[in-house]
């Protein structure tokens, strides 16, 4: 029984932890890609776009979702910062990705995209600030997105 006290201390202390698990961020970013086309050569495209983001880093197991795209994606963890250097390659697409975006405290985001096939080459460089949110936030963007693709599945049958 002396040591029921000391039980609840640890569970109550333990919580905040629990809480810390996770982080909510939102994200607005900056993307400017640039396209040339290889076959046939083709002027190069420029686009330039502005959205916001919402992702949830998942700080115990190295891994974050944006609400888009709400499947687990792995990268490491590093002195407050999400760092992502990786690279892909399915179909013939070869895709080269690096990205730092600071956590503690949430601010800048930078990402580097180059993805490569026989036919064209596109350069996509994105940036931002992001700011801790609430989960709510995180799992309203999420359900919007759910919401809509309802929707479009209704609207195409």
């Amino acid at each position: 029984m002396k040591y029921l006290p000391l039980l609840g201390t640890m569970i109550l202390s333990a919580s905040p932890a629990i809480a810390d698990e996770f982080v909510y961020l939102e994200c607005e970013n900056k993307s400017v890609a640039i396209t040339k086309y290889l076959k046939p050569p083709r002027i190069t495209e420029e686009a330039v776009t502005s959205d916001i983001q919402y992702l949830k880093v998942d700080l115990v197991n190295s891994r974050f979702m944006t609400a888009e795209n709400p499947q687990w994606d792995e990268a490491e963890v590093v002195n407050g910062a999400v760092v992502i250097d990786d690279q892909v390659t399915a179909n013939g697409l070869t895709a080269s990705i690096k990205a730092n975006m600071q956590l503690d405290p949430p601010g800048r985001i930078t990402a580097n995209i180059l993805e490569l096939n026989d036919d064209y080459s596109s350069s996509i460089k994105i940036t931002g600030v992001c700011k801790k949110v609430d989960a709510s936030v995180f799992e309203k963007a999420l359900n919007q997105r759910r919401d809509y693709q309802s929707s479009s599945v209704l609207c195409s049958s």
